[in-house]
């Protein structure tokens, strides 16, 4: 937003000697920030005076001080030179000059007709305005208008409309004029579908749902808070205009100006929450100007206005002790009182406290709280003259709970393996459940959904992460996938209760993996790859071994042939499959030629074995000897059935047996699979001689044949 020095100087004396460079810095540490500060010294190009007519010597050049707009959105005040002078004038400690405006009382032709006003809805439309004015005559703006409007950014296009537009820059009210023929009656109301209207740019709109509109007999003539109508549009053969001055709802504004891609002087002031007051003082500041140009005006109607619930400033209590603490700086309560009526606010005594209430062009929006009376003492001092002081506070270290330390861990750890990180809806998509023929029975609901279809919230992260899976594979031959998230139980398990009134909501954190790979026979190197990143994980994470039970599928993703419930520790974990074969099928039948193993993990249930820590032991002396056997067992038996048999050898050469990997097809007879163990053998103290692997082979194979098992060659 750009500001004139000059204008400033119509409502605030300011020191000839002070820089207005310096001017701007103060006003950025005290009020918002000033972008830039230019001085002017020609007249702009394009402006044609009227005959007779040039600006005074004092026009001819001037400081153009660029405020940052972002800066004010919370400040509706600052939208207009007043409010500006209004800061200015606080800051250093000098009078604001009354507004020039025409006395209200003196608005409007008492024995006038009224204008009838009809506001819809007067959340969206708080207060109009109207009066009809006759004996204007459009012709060109006095110089010194010309001249302001021109430097700060608006295009002279005559007096009328040039008045609009001076007000609106001045005081930060927008007001529209109508040619009046016709006009007897205003409603504020909301477009009908589909409505085409053409605004004063000639432009044909079809207005967006919810668009307010300002209609004259259910027919529109102005789009509310944006721009007019071609049709209402004064020109020189207008005898009387119906000035407009509202004050309109700013979210209604915004989504308006937004859908239909007009952002004007007017929507983005009406968008900050104007003070309602401002409809009558706008006015009364069009008429004060208009009479100085055309003394012989007369008005067409009364001062014609619908405010059906007038805007009541809260009081707020304000501690002064407490002021200066929070400040860290001591300010009597008479300077903060001054501080304070110096912007208007209104101030008394009750007892220690005063209470505060603050204009109406301050409570729109931006004060409601002790916290904001306070800052407003804070800036009128000046945040330099406050010493900076450490906190008086004692710091404390405050631990990282065990679950969101367990998450970081875990994702480093993954991320360090190669695995990308995903990030689902914490909802259902319940198309995509469909196509998956899971249903996840009671749930959580979303009371304010982003769609219908989208108002559960999800009880595993499973089907968002075959989701992200299944696009992946559009675009990588290989992939392994991680997420970190939230589900949600109706009821939390009875063991995990914390009270009696935790029992309807119940959030836990799970871990999800992915590994895919393009191919139809690669499902025991993802599955191979998968028991391998979980076992690291909780080795490497948790200090824990990895152990796995037998279960039954429990969705139609997992499957029979290969699922395992996960234990870490001896806690239950959670869960790991292949997806099966006909849910592919059921996503798309192109993933035929996919293999897919997924796992999901309870982190809620882990957090407690984070500082756990597997034993070091001593680094053997001697070197160690791996030998790997292959056995043919039936295909209907698990490794884990097998393990359990297997740990009851023992033989004083073994130092660890683990799992290398099975295999089912090509020289594998039917019915049957090969499983391949390792065994680590070695001693403390003497290296193995050939005659020691010899003898644990020898009883190792007659172990492996006696529990039923046939060797391979």
């Amino acid at each position: 937003m750009l500001i004139s020095l000059n204008w400033l100087r119509d409502f605030v004396d300011i020191p000839a000697s002070l820089d207005p460079r310096e001017l701007a810095e103060r006003f950025t540490l005290t009020t918002a920030e000033v972008e830039g500060v230019e001085h002017v010294t020609r007249l702009p190009d394009g402006v044609r005076f009227p005959p007779g007519s040039a600006p005074p010597d004092s026009e001819r050049e001037d400081w153009i001080i660029e405020v940052d707009n972002k800066s004010i959105t919370h400040r509706p005040d600052l939208w207009g030179h007043y409010g500006i002078a209004r800061e200015v004038a606080a800051m250093l400690g000098t009078s604001l000059r009354p507004y020039p405006a025409t006395p209200i009382e003196q608005l409007g032709d008492p024995g006038g007709p009224e204008i009838a006003i009809v506001i819809d809805d007067p959340a969206r439309c708080p207060r109009y305005t109207g009066l009809v004015i006759r004996g204007l005559k459009d012709r060109a703006s006095p110089a010194v208008m010309q001249v302001r409007l021109a430097r700060c950014g608006m295009r002279p296009l005559g007096l009328l409309v040039d008045l609009t537009n001076y007000v609106m820059l001045e005081l930060g009210q927008p007001m529209h004029a109508f040619d009046a023929a016709g006009l007897d009656r205003i409603e504020v109301a909301t477009a009908a579908p589909g409505e085409r209207f053409r605004t004063l740019d000639g432009v044909e709109r079809v207005m967006p749902p919810g668009t307010l509109m300002i209609q004259s007999h259910r027919k529109s003539v102005a789009i509310a808070g944006i721009m007019g109508g071609a049709a209402t549009e004064v020109s020189s053969t207008t005898a009387a205009i119906l000035l407009e001055s509202a004050n309109f709802d700013a979210a209604t504004i915004r989504r308006a100006a937004a859908a239909l891609g007009m952002r004007t002087e007017a929507s983005s002031r009406f968008e900050k929450s104007l003070d309602p007051s401002y409809t009558v003082l706008g006015i009364a500041r069009f008429v004060h100007l208009a009479r100085e140009q055309m003394p012989e005006l007369s008005f067409g109607s009364r001062l014609s206005d619908c405010y059906p619930r007038p805007l009541e400033p809260a009081t707020i209590e304000v501690d002064p002790a407490f002021a200066a603490r929070f400040i860290g700086k001591d300010v009597a309560a008479g300077e903060m009182t001054r501080i304070l009526r110096s912007l208007e606010f209104q101030v008394e005594s009750s007892g220690p406290r005063m209470l505060v209430r603050p204009p109406t062009f301050r409570a729109t929006k931006d004060i409601s709280i002790e916290a904001d009376v306070i800052e407003e003492i804070a800036r009128s001092i000046g945040y330099a003259q406050i010493t900076p002081t450490l906190p008086a506070v004692t710091t404390r270290f405050v631990p990282v709970s065990p679950l969101l330390r367990l998450e970081r861990a875990t994702l480093a750890h993954l991320a360090s393996t190669g695995c990308c990180e995903i990030h689902g809806y914490i909802w259902y998509d319940d198309a995509w459940l469909a196509r998956l023929g899971f249903e996840p029975g009671e749930c959580v609901r979303l009371r304010n959904p982003a769609a219908a279809d989208c108002s559960r919230l999800r009880r595993t992260l499973m089907p968002g992460l075959i989701a992200a899976a299944e696009r992946n594979r559009h675009h990588l031959g290989w992939f392994r996938l991680m997420e970190v998230g939230s589900v949600f139980h109706p009821a939390p398990p009875s063991e995990r209760r914390t009270s009696e009134d935790d029992v309807t909501r119940f959030q836990q954190r799970h871990l999800g993996l992915a590994v895919g790979m393009a191919g139809a026979k690669e499902s025991e190197t993802v599955w191979s790859q998968l028991k391998q990143a979980v076992e690291t994980w909780a080795r490497c994470v948790l200090g824990s071994a990895v152990a796995y039970d037998e279960a039954e599928p429990a969705a139609p993703w997992e499957d029979a042939a290969r699922l395992a419930q996960v234990r870490v520790a001896g806690v239950a974990a959670g869960r790991m499959s292949l997806l099966s074969l006909a849910c592919r099928q059921r996503i798309d039948e192109r993933l035929r030629g996919w293999s897919m193993a997924l796992a999901e993990l309870d982190l809620s249930a882990l957090s407690g074995l984070l500082d756990r820590h597997e034993p070091l032991s001593r680094v053997p002396e001697f070197p160690r000897v791996r030998l790997d056997f292959s056995f043919l067992a039936d295909a209907r038996r698990r490794y884990s059935q097998i393990a359990a048999d297997l740990a009851g050898f023992e033989h004083p050469l073994l130092r660890r047996l683990s799992y290398v990997g099975s295999f089912e097809g090509g020289s594998v007879p039917a019915g049957k699979r090969s499983f391949t163990v390792r065994a680590e053998l070695g001693l403390s103290e003497r290296t193995l001689t050939e005659a020691d692997m010899q003898g644990f082979q020898s009883d190792f194979t007659g172990y492996l044949v006696r529990l039923g098992l046939e060797l391979r060659s």
